[in-house]
């Protein structure tokens, strides 16, 4: 895959099908499937859309777990044409309401779980709502008319809305064009020197930039996809093992829940040759190599500027790497001017081919346009680079919370809590976390003549937040200092944890 990357989903699998239908492209279980088979549901998947009355542009939530059936979806969606609208399965409260009323899809295809979520939000009793298992093969596609492929589609023309939390206010949908989706998987094929053959293991959800740049990998890079439910520890060297498994992402504390297991004399007993991902810090990067004899390579990037930006080819300790060839990375200041070499600023993006920076956020002309400027992408993040070019990362410019891999909203965790009828107020800030980025530590206001009982608190919102929203410390507070405009000032907290609930890393 080269740039300008004018090939798009449903070409990759038209191209593949006529190439290499045998080829094996998912692995799930005990359960090879191949090209042919998927490009056959993806078909049906497209008819049954049709026979919806599903057609260009229009949205298509969904709402599944990463297995066979939903990349069949994606694929039929992409061959329609379609707009995909893929939400975490448990997503729920504040900020799925405000997910269906940015994107006002047409039709949702959702785990039977998160029906009765996706109803309280808002979503409208009298439009197309269709149970799915993301999991079945083959899968149960509504009974449609025979479809004919159409034409794969224009390079620039909308993919996906993936909605992606910062570090304030509701998600944002950013707009994933074709060309965005095929210049992630290249860079996805960059990191992890991607080669005919390779086994990867997925475990990334479908909603997230990581799995449907893998999709779009193995279509174009000729590698098969070993699909698991979730990522576990306990079972991760066996699936390694069991299915010839070459090259491994990692986020979040992957690595440190692996280095936690019990020393083993098979540590290096394994297929994989490479390990790529963000979020690493170099004792465990060192820890990791040492232990189970896979080099690591340390990426950055956001979904906005097509997921890679960079890639630490050669393992310069501490560093993110050097910028894919096409995109271009400048350090600015305030006034948004570049400063020297070593010195620290905002890390901007350019791309050195058209469209392959997102369009926008849909429905968010304001985060737009504080987003692309001058035609360049101002990150939010913090970082420097040195005479050579590599980038070292420093940091988000707000108030970072980062959990497991993924940003998390403040605004969406407080904004769920603010439904209990014993919270005033809430404010949440990431705290250093014993596995992966952060913690979550809640400050909780309690109604007048409400008695605080932290442990009823969070048990609530374990039954109420999605998992990566719940948090796991929670201290009460008798009032918040607050700024002129009356914005709690963060700043001034007690991160101290000694006296504070903890709920336990669940």
């Amino acid at each position: 895959m080269q740039p300008p990357f004018d090939r798009t989903l449903a070409g990759l699998l038209l191209e593949q099908e006529r190439q290499a239908p045998d080829r094996v492209l998912l692995v799930h279980e005990d359960r090879e499937i191949t090209v042919a088979e998927v490009a056959c549901a993806a078909r049906a998947e497209a008819a049954a859309l049709r026979a919806r009355g599903i057609g260009q542009s229009d949205p298509v939530l969904t709402m599944l777990e990463p297995g066979p059936a939903h990349v069949a979806v994606v694929l039929g969606v992409a061959l329609v044409g379609a707009l995909w609208v893929p939400l975490a399965p448990d997503a729920r409260g504040p900020s799925l309401a405000h997910a269906l009323s940015v994107a006002k899809p047409g039709l949702a295809l959702v785990a039977p779980a998160a029906t009765g979520a996706l109803r309280d939000a808002g979503y409208p009793a009298d439009r197309p709502l269709e149970e799915r298992d993301g999991w079945a093969w083959p899968p149960a596609a509504v009974p449609g008319t025979a479809t004919t492929d159409t034409a794969p589609g224009e390079p620039d023309a909308h993919r996906a809305i993936l909605f992606t939390s910062g570090t304030s206010g509701p998600p944002k949908g950013v707009i994933v064009t074709e060309r965005m989706l095929v210049a992630s998987a290249a860079g996805c094929a960059h990191a992890s020197d991607c080669t005919p053959g390779d086994s990867y293991l997925m475990w990334e959800p479908m909603h997230h930039i990581g799995g449907p740049q893998l999709l779009a990998m193995a279509l174009a890079g000729q590698v098969r996809l070993v699909l698991v439910k979730r990522f576990s520890a306990s079972r991760f060297w066996d699936d390694v093992r069991r299915h010839r498994v070459t090259k491994m992402h990692y986020l979040g504390g992957i690595l440190e829940i692996l280095l936690k297991r019990a020393v083993s004399p098979g540590d290096r007993d394994h297929p994989v040759a490479l390990a790529f991902g963000g979020g690493a810090r170099p004792d465990v990067q060192r820890a990791f190599e040492d232990r189970f004899a896979i080099p690591l390579r340390e990426v950055y990037g956001m979904t906005e500027a097509s997921s890679f930006t960079t890639v630490n080819v050669d393992g310069i300790e501490d560093s993110v790497g050097q910028t894919v060839p096409w995109l271009e990375v400048e350090i600015c200041d305030g006034s948004d001017r570049p400063v020297d070499p070593g010195g620290t600023g905002e890390i901007v993006v350019r791309a050195a081919y058209a469209g392959l920076l997102t369009p926008g956020y849909l429905g968010n002309a304001e985060a737009t346009a504080e987003l692309l400027r001058d035609g360049r992408l101002f990150t939010g993040d913090l970082g420097r680079q040195d005479a050579a070019g590599n980038l070292y990362f420093a940091g988000r410019k707000t108030d970072s919370l980062r959990r497991r891999g993924e940003n998390v909203s403040a605004w969406e965790v407080e904004t769920a809590l603010a439904s209990h009828p014993d919270i005033a107020e809430t404010a949440v800030v990431g705290v250093e976390s014993e596995v992966g980025e952060h913690d979550i530590l809640c400050f909780v206001l309690v109604r007048d003549g409400v008695a605080y009982d932290p442990r009823a608190l969070a048990e609530w919102s374990r039954k109420t937040l999605s998992r990566r929203h719940v948090p796991r410390y929670w201290k009460r507070v008798a009032g918040f200092e607050r700024t002129p405009s009356q914005r709690i000032r963060k700043a001034a907290l007690d991160r101290d944890l000694s006296d504070a609930f903890d709920l336990g890393d669940r």
